[in-house]
């Protein structure tokens, strides 16, 4: 396959997945050397900035996705503002925000966090593709740990969760999330 081609064809492949797409994912599936994917998806994020495009490719993790430019986020997000279904309540985003911060978190810690059942709000964080489970605690009846998604991240504009702002400079008292998982 010649240069352009393989170019359109990755191209092609990073819009219909709407995910990050690992370089070596692709070499596989393309019969090609990883580095030449990598070159390849370079090339095209450079080719989406310089155009001005109002999609670009973005790094997420380790992987490359093609995601809308941020510099016309407002406009895409006041129009899928009209026809949005639901938005998180204050509940969803207080049980994201505990995920976020306490990655490999179980339903037990996010409920002592809380002070109340949570079933329901990880059941639609689930749903909603925000975060995942990612275990099992070693621990009787062996609970699921939950983080969030890169779907997460890239919703946030954040290439890992390291990057979210420090919690204790966002909140002003001393707090101190002490779960009581046993090292």
């Amino acid at each position: 396959m010649e240069e352009k081609e393989l170019k359109s064809v990755v191209e092609a492949i990073l819009f219909a997945t709407g995910r990050p797409i690992i370089p070596s994912e692709l070499a596989v599936n393309l019969d090609i050397e990883e580095v030449k994917v990598e070159s390849i998806c370079e090339q095209l994020k450079v080719k989406y900035e310089v155009e001005s495009s109002g999609i670009s490719i973005i790094k997420v993790k380790n992987g490359y996705q093609m995601v809308t430019n941020k510099d016309y986020y407002k406009y895409v997000s006041d129009f899928l503002a009209t026809t949005k279904k639901e938005n998180l309540s204050p509940t969803l985003m207080e049980v994201l925000s505990i995920i976020a911060y306490n990655p490999k978190i179980t339903k037990a810690e996010i409920e002592k966090i809380r002070g109340t059942n949570s079933d329901s709000q990880v059941s639609r964080l689930l749903e909603y593709g925000l975060v995942e489970e990612v275990g099992r605690l070693q621990a009787p009846g062996r609970p699921a740990m939950f983080e969030v998604t890169v779907e997460f991240l890239r919703a946030m504009g954040l290439n890992r969760v390291e990057d979210l702002p420090d919690f204790d400079k966002l909140n002003n008292k001393d707090v101190e999330l002490d779960t009581f998982r046993q090292e």
